[in-house]
């Protein structure tokens, strides 16, 4: 007993009022460096710094320093900054640090109280019981207290509002309904105008219905959407497919309606008939007025030692409750927490920070309530040591600079493994109807089947050579283009049968010429003579035709052989340059 009175009773200086403390000569110099206080680096200093183990504030890494993470990146600037070097030291025993009933500190704190470091940058909260045997610079983070808490499935139901009947499909697969009730009806419409075995007689209609005078195929665009739509609700139609093809169609959109609403039906019962509770713990008071989950904290750090401490009566029941829980409720790491929390019945109470790092990787994890309290992490430095201003100052120019938000990002948002939850939420919401959308997949395949058969039905129908085929949209479309081709040479055969009646017409008219027997003469015998008159029609010492007539010669050459028109048309030229000349 005596033993353990000695180690608590050591002696490591003395402080008096007048020249404050004086250390003994073997730890002199450990924290005290011969620097101006109003220096504005440290250069050629090595500082030891110890830190603890905690993610995302210090991690092991695998690079020169050995390890990384926010308080890693905030020491590597702050030397940059003050151009001192540093080694790290990891705390034996893995606390943060409290003081226990002899008076001795375990930890960060009690590292530094027994000047075994210079300094520690981790997340060590500042609180008072601290200051009074360690300093802090100006804190780099502020947080505070909150609960964690593992969701329950029935968090995962919402409020009864009233579309609670299009909950159990989400809105992508209604959309998708939607869509595939569209093209499964133009599906249907356009397959029933291409297959032949689709089309009807008319004078197989009974006479006295009206309505179907003018129709010779069943599936109109109404009728096609109300088909589709009467198998969407089980309830049939008075319309029937006769072709393969549109049977095909009609199989598989009866399959896919009979999967889609037995799983609409299954999940519509679960929302209705589910009891669906709030979740059971909205704060702190909640959770200290029941006794179903347990709460704790983590071992020998500062949120334990903020409910020992308190003097608020909930806070010191809820910490009589822990103290006196078995087994314990304190866990050795944040990690042991978690794992609790979501092993379930069991209240996480940490610190803000990490609580929020933890969240954003864990879907499964939530927030309950406010925070307790307000606090935030420093730099930890022995009792008296002058690097306390000097490293406030430098957090200060950091935090000024955004560097200490752009760190917190790094590691919070942009370090983070996988998919957010707000992505996975969605993703989730389309995978929970994985079984509805591979029902799709087939519905899809069915439609081109049922093409392919339909091509197949008016191949084997148009070796029959069936009147059924020009009732089809392939054979109103060869129908068309026959039509269209007919008219072009009933054109071009009434353009050359106007032609000729015109020229006809010109080869009758009075000549006021006499020797216009001897022209036509001339076009009887120069088939078989070639052209040897001259510009009158008559021999060459009797007359000249006028030139006028040339004009007339020209129509009429049409007429005549190729041959004998090049014959024509240089007697032509002659003519006309004699004309010229007299």
């Amino acid at each position: 007993m005596s033993g353990r009175v000695k180690k608590a009773m050591f002696m490591l200086g003395n402080w008096t009022q007048s020249r404050g403390w004086k250390f003994d000569s073997k730890y002199a110099n450990k924290w005290e460096f011969d620097i101006d206080p109003d220096a504005e680096d440290l250069a050629g200093l090595t500082l030891r710094v110890v830190v603890y183990l905690e993610e995302p504030f210090v991690m092991r890494a695998n690079n020169k320093i050995g390890y990384e993470g926010f308080c890693i990146d905030l020491l590597v600037e702050m030397s940059n900054l003050l151009k001192f070097n540093f080694t790290i030291i990891e705390v034996v025993d893995g606390t943060y640090g409290i003081e226990d009933d002899a008076g001795r500190w375990n930890g960060i704190i009690g590292v530094l109280q027994r000047h075994e470091a210079d300094l520690s940058v981790s997340a060590v909260t500042i609180t008072y019981s601290r200051v009074e045997v360690v300093d802090f610079s100006l804190p780099f983070m502020h947080l505070g207290i909150s609960i964690l808490l593992a969701k329950s499935n029935e968090d995962v139901h919402q409020k009864s509002t009233l579309f609670t009947f299009l909950e159990p499909l989400s809105f992508s697969v209604w959309i998708s309904l939607l869509g595939s009730y569209l093209l499964v009806s133009f599906t249907m419409w356009l397959l029933a105008r291409f297959s032949p075995y689709e089309w009807f007689d008319i004078q197989q209609i009974d006479e006295r219905d009206k309505s179907m005078d003018n129709h010779k195929n069943q599936f109109s665009i109404l009728n096609s959407l109300w088909f589709a739509v009467g198998s969407l609700m089980q309830q049939g139609s008075d319309v029937i497919p006769r072709a393969a093809a549109t049977r095909i169609v009609a199989v598989i959109w009866w399959m896919f309606t009979l999967i889609l609403i037995s799983s609409y039906t299954a999940q519509l019962a679960a929302f209705l008939t589910v009891e669906r509770m709030t979740t059971p713990i909205e704060s702190t008071a909640d959770l200290a007025s029941q006794q179903k989950i347990k709460y704790g904290t983590l071992k020998s750090g500062s949120t334990m030692d903020f409910f020992r401490e308190s003097k608020i009566p909930i806070y010191e029941r809820m910490w009589s409750i822990m103290e006196s829980s078995s087994p314990t409720v304190f866990v050795n790491s944040s990690r042991e927490g978690i794992a609790r929390v979501k092993a379930g019945n069991y209240a996480y109470m940490m610190e803000s920070s990490m609580l929020e790092y933890y969240i954003e990787r864990d879907c499964e994890l939530q927030s309950i309530g406010g925070l307790l309290d307000s606090k935030g992490y420093g730099i930890a430095l022995p009792k008296g040591s002058p690097l306390r201003d000097i490293m406030s100052r430098t957090v200060l120019q950091l935090q000024e600079r955004t560097i200490l938000e752009a760190l917190k990002n790094k590691w919070w948002r942009d370090r983070r493994e996988g998919v957010p939850c707000a992505a996975q939420k969605e993703t989730q919401s389309v995978s929970s109807f994985k079984s509805v959308f591979g029902i799709f997949y087939v519905l899809f395949a069915g439609l081109v089947i049922a093409f392919l058969m339909a091509i197949g039905e008016y191949c084997v129908e148009s070796r029959h050579r069936s009147f059924r085929l020009q009732l089809t949209v392939i054979g109103k479309l060869i129908m068309w283009w026959q039509e269209l081709g007919t008219v072009e040479k009933k054109t071009v055969k009434n353009r050359r049968k106007l032609r000729n009646i015109q020229l006809d017409n010109i080869s009758e008219r009075p000549r006021t010429s006499p020797n216009a027997e001897a022209n036509r003469s001339l076009l009887a015998s120069n088939g078989q003579q070639g052209v040897s008159m001259d510009c009158t029609g008559e021999e060459p010492s009797t007359s000249r035709v006028a030139s006028g007539r040339a004009t007339n010669f020209r129509r009429i050459s049409r007429m005549i052989p190729l041959r004998d028109e090049i014959l024509l048309q240089r007697r032509i030229s002659s003519c006309s340059g004699t004309s010229h000349s007299q």
